[in-house]
């Protein structure tokens, strides 16, 4: 039994107890007569229309933990929380002391390897000028090349020393990923930090996304691109689906859909609470009922007293067995063993039951249509 229909028990079995104790405890003789009641023709509906609501949570479409490549000591920090920062901006820098006495290392081994390189090239030429006219044999001209290949890829490996080098001290600066606010810094200046160990968290500002649960079956109804409104903060946002998660949460047994918010993000931070409503229309045989009629039966189902002609001016109230395919505030949607112009009881069912001789009012059909809603009225 849903919350909804509980609920609706629950009312309707207080009710009827209240009028069992006021039965109870009254000293009034009893009125034979037949009980008089408000009746109501139903007719029957080719489906209904049903109104779900989904709550999700408003998030940031980047929210990064920023960190460096590598390690070393926090010289400078140059942003605090609650700073905006632009896309490449600096945000902290490392102590680069010891990179930049490796580099001047690794900047002499390389011009050692150059000017080596110099000398080699330059006795190569001359063994080649000389083998040109059998001066030399061809071992030494082999042994001269071998000497300039080799320091060839000497002066490769020291240049590629340096340039490493130089790349871990541009890593040395920590530079935003993209426009944001820094909403949480993890370090002081003198901390010593490993590689990849978090910084500060910084978190897009202006780009903002609703991540709304939603059952499958309303999730299939959902059209990617198309524009919906969300409330958030009791204001009506205009956000356009971007994805729907096509996995089901373990826990909530509901998928993800994705909502891009273009409007209203003023009033929107990530973590607010934003609602989805959805209107589905379901095709089934029935009849809207108002709550007021029904009466909790065994089994999940539920009953309507039906008033069926006794022949003469009177009636005989017959319980009919009804499986409550939806419901609202008001009414609900019914399927069982009613026919289309049968007369229900539609208030005051806790004063009577089935099997019982009433009398109905004259009330014209109309008005009574008319207090279960436009839908039963036709």
């Amino acid at each position: 039994m849903t919350p909804r229909f509980y609920a609706i028990a629950l009312v309707l079995a207080a009710a009827q107890l209240g009028a069992c104790g006021d039965a109870q405890t009254s000293d009034a003789p009893v009125d034979s007569a037949p009980a008089y009641v408000q009746t109501l023709a139903v007719a029957p509906a080719a489906g209904y229309e049903s109104i779900s609501s989904y709550s999700g949570r408003i998030e940031a479409v980047s929210d990064s933990a920023l960190a460096f490549e590598i390690g070393g000591k926090v010289v400078e920090l140059l942003v605090d929380e609650g700073d905006s920062v632009t896309e490449g901006e600096p945000l902290a820098r490392l102590d680069t002391a010891r990179l930049n006495a490796r580099r001047a290392e690794a900047f002499a081994g390389l011009r050692r390897v150059n000017a080596e390189l110099k000398l080699a090239e330059a006795t190569y030429d001359r063994v080649a000028e000389a083998f040109g006219y059998k001066g030399v044999s061809q071992q030494a001209l082999d042994e001269a090349e071998q000497q300039l290949l080799t320091l060839q890829a000497s002066r490769d490996v020291a240049a590629a020393k340096l340039e490493r080098i130089d790349v871990d001290i541009e890593k040395s600066t920590l530079i935003a990923a993209f426009d944001g606010t820094i909403t949480r810094r993890h370090v002081d200046p003198g901390a010593v930090l490993a590689a990849g160990a978090a910084v500060a968290r910084l978190q897009s500002s202006n780009d903002l996304e609703a991540r709304i649960g939603v059952a499958p079956g309303a999730a299939r109804s959902l059209q990617i691109g198309d524009r919906y409104e969300l409330s958030i903060n009791d204001t009506e946002v205009d956000a356009t689906l971007r994805a729907v998660i096509s996995r089901r949460d373990e826990r909530t047994r509901t998928v993800d859909a994705l909502f891009s918010v273009s409007d209203g993000t003023a009033n929107a931070r990530p973590g607010d609470t934003a609602k989805l409503v959805t209107t589905t229309w379901n095709d089934a045989q029935g009849y809207w009922l108002p709550l007021s009629s029904l009466v909790q039966g065994s089994r999940g189902l539920w009953q309507v007293l039906v008033a069926d002609s006794d022949g003469d001016d009177g009636y005989i109230l017959e319980g009919h067995v009804l499986e409550v395919l939806y419901a609202d505030a008001d009414r609900a949607f019914v399927r069982g063993t009613l026919q289309d112009g049968d007369r229900l009881v539609s208030t005051g069912t806790q004063r009577v039951v089935a099997g019982q001789a009433v009398r109905i009012d004259a009330l014209p059909d109309s008005e009574r249509l008319a207090s279960v809603g436009d839908d039963n009225a036709d």
